[in-house]
């Protein structure tokens, strides 16, 4: 919808009329881009090593970036990166049930986005010659990288529900009990949509994760923030907790830093020295799939060691907020849009206003 936006736009002149239409009946207005592209990160050009095809090269450790960039941004924008660890960047642009994703809301923001597949992950692809050895016989099944595609077994990992596909009822022991998990407590979601065609797209999505890529994933996001950045970092999961360590190695390439429950509760190493990451702003988004875990003490420690040292990092229980309900995927659930709005509202005050200070 937004690249044919962009398109009217340059060919008809009719999308004021049409966006003025949307806004009577309570739409949201055409979405305009300025630019929409992919390219791939720099990787690694080897040659293949099946029988045959020795001559020929391939790349390894590239990573999928889709650009959107909009037409109407806001005062000295900066892009954010949005990026996962097992998944694929489909998980930022719908949700299950076709509403817009968080790509959409900030774009709606005024702010340039760059939603990333991670190497091994997604559209990003990754080496077939391993399985291919192996297929002919060349070198034992032990050797193959392993290969993971997560199921339906992920909607009780992720704290979603109970059991596949299936909601938890609110759940009073749960509300109320905040991410600090007194006394630990094991809660469910219940606002992830789990109608037919929801639970169809929840499935498809699962992409296969190649694991040991060739040269690791941090040249590809290296390479990536040095071309876009200073960058707001936007890393769920394992994907949060990889910014983190990124920001370790090189603080001056980023603006922000936020994880959605970050990989063990932390976006930091717990050994990361506070001299480097003391200068970039963080968030971390906490929900259910993340109350009464072991790590949060120690992440919570290593926050007030950042702020003592005189750093920003911020440490978000949604049950603090009296908002509940949301599970490790809270991208996706009903109320995504207001979770959304309170990162929106912390790049505002923790990084906007604090860079025009």
């Amino acid at each position: 919808t937004a690249v044919l936006a962009f398109a009217l736009v340059g060919s008809t002149g009719s999308l004021p009329a049409a966006a003025e239409a949307a806004g009577a009946r309570g739409e949201k207005p055409p979405l305009v881009l300025e630019e929409h592209r992919v390219f791939y990160t720099r990787g690694r050009v080897q040659n293949q090593t099946q029988p045959g095809l020795e001559q020929y090269e391939i790349l390894v450790g590239q990573a999928y970036v889709e650009a959107f960039v909009p037409q109407k941004k806001r005062r000295n924008a900066l892009p954010i990166i949005m990026t996962h660890s097992s998944s694929t960047g489909i998980i930022w642009l719908t949700t299950p049930d076709g509403r817009e994703g968080w790509a959409h809301f900030f774009l709606r923001q005024g702010f340039p986005v760059y939603v990333v597949d991670p190497p091994g992950t997604g559209r990003s692809g990754f080496p077939a010659d391993p399985f291919n050895r192996v297929r002919l016989g060349l070198d034992p099944p032990s050797s193959q990288p392993s290969i993971e595609q997560r199921g339906s077994e992920a909607w009780e990992e992720n704290n979603i529900g109970p059991e596949a596909y299936v909601h938890a009822p609110e759940d009073p022991t749960c509300i109320g009990n905040d991410s600090r998990g007194e006394p630990p407590v094991t809660c469910y979601g219940w606002r992830m949509p789990n109608d037919p065609a929801s639970i169809n797209h929840w499935l498809a999505h699962r992409s296969f994760v190649q694991s040991d890529v060739p040269g690791g994933t941090r040249p590809a996001f290296i390479d990536l923030l040095e071309k876009v950045g200073p960058a707001v970092w936007l890393g769920w999961s394992a994907g949060g907790s990889l910014g983190g360590s990124l920001v370790d190695e090189r603080p001056e390439l980023f603006a922000g830093l936020i994880g959605i429950e970050p990989a063990s509760e932390c976006l930091y190493a717990r050994t990361a020295p506070l001299d480097r990451i003391v200068r970039v702003p963080a968030l971390s988004i906490h929900g259910i799939n993340q109350i009464g875990r072991p790590g949060t003490p120690s992440c919570r420690a290593k926050y007030a060691a950042v702020n003592a040292a005189g750093g920003d990092a911020t440490w978000l229980s949604l049950y603090d907020l009296g908002i509940y309900g949301n599970s490790h995927m809270m991208f996706w659930e009903e109320n995504n849009e207001e979770i959304a709005q309170l990162i929106l509202e912390w790049i505002e005050e923790h990084v906007e206003r604090a860079r025009a200070r």
